[in-house]
């Protein structure tokens, strides 16, 4: 009795677990999905980089509303700049060289002071932040066409 052996390995007697690698059309369509769905997802990921960068400038602020509360109740006046609370050891020194913003005391006398934080030069996002001897914080970043990001926690 004669056996007959498939020697051609294109037949249809194959197994499709044989298969052994991807074709070019599958491999462009599951490229081109990839690609769709990583250019839906960036500014959204993008937005909630800066949303986070700017509730770390509100901490920031609250910090140093902190720290003239403080500085009040010893000296009976508000601090004039950022150094003098950090020689005090009210505030942190890491907040004169932060990355995405900057910091200052814009103005402060017996009463009353203001404090901001202006996004340091960005293509896209600009904006200040603001806190006073109230601690009430105000102001928005923005980079139209996206939604403004104000200042606090939401």
């Amino acid at each position: 009795m004669k056996t007959f052996i498939n020697k051609n390995p294109k037949s249809k007697f194959l197994k499709p677990s044989a298969r052994r690698a991807l074709t070019y059309l599958e491999l462009i369509i599951v490229m081109s999905i990839l690609g769709i769905l990583m250019s839906l997802g960036i500014p959204s990921f993008q937005l909630a980089i800066e949303q986070s960068r700017a509730q770390v400038a509100s901490a920031n602020l609250e910090a140093i509303w902190s720290a003239q509360r403080l500085y009040w109740l010893e000296n009976r006046t508000y601090s004039t700049n950022l150094a003098t609370l950090q020689s005090a050891g009210m505030l942190d020194a890491s907040l004169s060289n932060q990355t995405f913003f900057t910091y200052e005391i814009v103005s402060a006398d017996a009463n009353t002071f203001v404090a901001t934080a202006t996004r340091n030069s960005n293509v896209k996002w600009n904006g200040t932040f603001t806190i006073d001897q109230t601690g009430t914080l105000s102001g928005v970043l923005s980079a139209p066409p996206l939604p403004n990001i104000a200042a606090g926690f939401e």
